[in-house]
C-alpha cells in the first residue's frame, strides 16, 4: 500500500484532556425515551455530528467569550470536508485523500489511518468499541476505535454522505442510493431498511423511538427507530439536505426551498415554517428559546423556537453551510468568508471571529472548552 504523508503539524500549545466524559448537555423541552445505550453515548462530549442523537447541536462544556488562542493546527495534503468528531482523547474525521483519521486531541498527531475507496464526507460516530462512517467509494465502515482496524463494512452501491447516529445497539444513516439503512452496531447485518425516492444526504435525529431525516425527494419522514415502520412524513418544495434537530416536541430541519421548518413531532403537523431567500443547508441549533441556523443567503438567523418569530439575523460575506453550536451564551459556526464566528445568541453580535486561509464549509465540534474545526485550507483548527 503506498503512505501518503498526510499531517503537517503546527503546534502552539498542548492541553491534556480526554475528550471522554464530560457533562450532560443542557436538554430541551423534548420528551425523549432514552436507554442505557443513549445515556452512556451522551457522555462522550461531541461523539457525533451535532453533538447528540437529538443534533441539537448544545455543547457539554463552555467555551471562553475571550478570543481564543490557536493550541495547533494539522494539515492535510488535500481538502478536509467533514467536521470532527471527539472522544477518548481523539478527533476522528475523515478527509478527500479518502483516508480516516484517529488524531490525539493534545497535539494533532495521527494515532492511525485507515484507506477507504473515495473521498470521505460523512461525519463519524464514535461509539465505546467501534467508530462507524461511510465513504463516496459507496461503503459504511465500521473501525475499531483504539487500531484502526476494519470490523466490517456494508456496500450500499452509491455514495454514503450521511453522517451516522446510534440508538439501542443500531447505527442508522442514509445513503445517495435512496435507502436508509438500521444495522446492527457489532456486526454490520442489516436491521432493516427503507426505501426513499432519491439520495439521502443529512443526518438522522432520534426521540421517542422514531428516526428523523429528510431525502433529495423532497420529503421529510419519521421512522419506528425498531421496525422501520412509516410513522409520518411531509412534503417540502424542495431537497432536503439540512439534517434535523429537535426540541420543544417539534423537529426542525432546513430545504433548498429556502424555508425553516418546524413540525410536531407526534404527526408531522406544520407548526411554522420560515421563508428565506436562498437553499438552507445548515442543520439547525435550538436551545430553550431560539433556533440557530445559517443560508445560501450569505445570512445567519435566530428565531422563535416555539413561533418561528425572527429574534435577529446578520449577513455575512459570502454563504453559510457550516451548522451551528451553542456554548456559554455563544453561537459558534463557520462560513464561506474563511471565518469561524462566536456571536452573542442573544442579539447576533460578534463577540470574536477567527479567519482561516479558505472556506470554513464544515462544521465545529466542541470538547472541554476548545474549539475543533476544519477548512478548505487543509488544515484542522484546535482553539481555545
Amino acid at each position: 500500500m503506498k503512505i501518503i504523508k498526510f499531517f503537517s503539524i503546527t503546534l502552539v500549545g498542548l492541553m491534556m484532556f480526554a475528550c471522554q466524559n464530560g457533562q450532560a448537555p443542557k436538554t430541551t423541552s423534548t420528551e425523549v425515551t432514552k436507554t442505557d445505550t443513549v445515556v452512556e453515548q451522551a457522555k462522550k462530549p461531541w461523539y457525533k455530528f451535532r453533538g447528540d442523537i437529538e443534533n441539537n447541536g448544545i455543547a457539554t462544556s463552555n467555551v471562553s467569550k475571550n478570543k481564543p488562542k490557536l493550541l495547533w493546527k494539522v494539515r492535510d495534503t488535500e481538502r478536509v470536508s467533514t467536521s470532527p468528531s471527539t472522544g477518548y482523547g481523539r478527533i476522528f474525521l475523515g478527509a478527500a485523500d479518502s483516508f480516516f483519521y484517529a488524531l490525539d486531541a493534545r497535539n494533532g498527531k495521527v494515532v492511525w489511518k485507515f484507506k477507504t475507496g473515495n473521498e470521505i464526507r460523512s461525519n463519524a460516530l464514535v461509539g465505546s468499541e467501534n467508530v462507524y462512517f461511510g465513504s463516496n467509494d459507496g461503503n459504511f465502515y465500521a473501525l475499531d476505535r483504539k487500531t484502526g482496524a476494519l470490523k466490517w463494512k456494508l456496500e450500499t452501491g452509491d455514495i454514503v454522505m450521511s453522517s451516522p447516529t446510534m440508538y439501542n445497539d443500531k447505527v442508522y444513516f442514509g445513503s445517495y442510493n435512496g435507502t436508509f439503512y438500521a444495522v446492527d452496531k457489532n456486526s454490520g447485518e442489516k436491521v432493516w431498511e427503507f426505501k426513499t425516492g432519491d439520495a439521502i444526504y443529512n443526518s438522522p435525529a432520534i426521540a421517542n423511538n422514531t428516526v428523523f431525516f429528510g431525502s433529495y425527494d423532497k420529503t421529510f419522514y419519521a421512522l419506528d427507530a425498531e421496525t422501520g415502520a412509516k410513522k409520518w412524513d411531509f412534503k417540502a418544495q424542495d431537497v432536503i439536505a439540512s439534517s434535523p434537530a429537535i426540541a420543544h416536541n417539534m423537529v426542525y430541519f432546513g430545504s433548498d426551498d429556502g424555508f425553516m421548518y418546524a413540525l410536531s413531532l407526534e404527526n408531522g403537523e406544520l407548526k411554522w415554517k420560515f421563508q428565506t431567500s436562498k437553499p438552507i443547508n445548515s442543520s439547525p441549533a435550538v436551545d430553550e428559546n431560539n433556533v440557530y441556523f445559517g443560508g445560501y443567503d450569505y445570512r445567519f438567523y435566530a428565531l422563535n423556537a416555539k413561533t418561528g418569530a425572527e429574534t435577529w439575523q446578520v449577513t455575512d460575506e459570502l454563504l453559510i453551510h457550516s451548522s451551528p453550536a451553542l456554548s456559554n451564551g455563544l453561537v459558534i459556526y463557520g462560513s464561506d468568508d474563511n471565518n469561524l464566528y462566536a456571536r452573542d445568541i442573544t442579539n447576533g453580535k460578534i463577540v470574536w471571529k477567527y479567519t482561516a486561509q479558505d472556506r470554513v464549509h464544515t462544521s465545529p465540534a466542541i470538547c472541554k472548552g476548545m474549539i475543533f474545526f476544519a477548512s478548505f485550507d487543509g488544515y484542522l483548527y484546535c482553539l481555545k
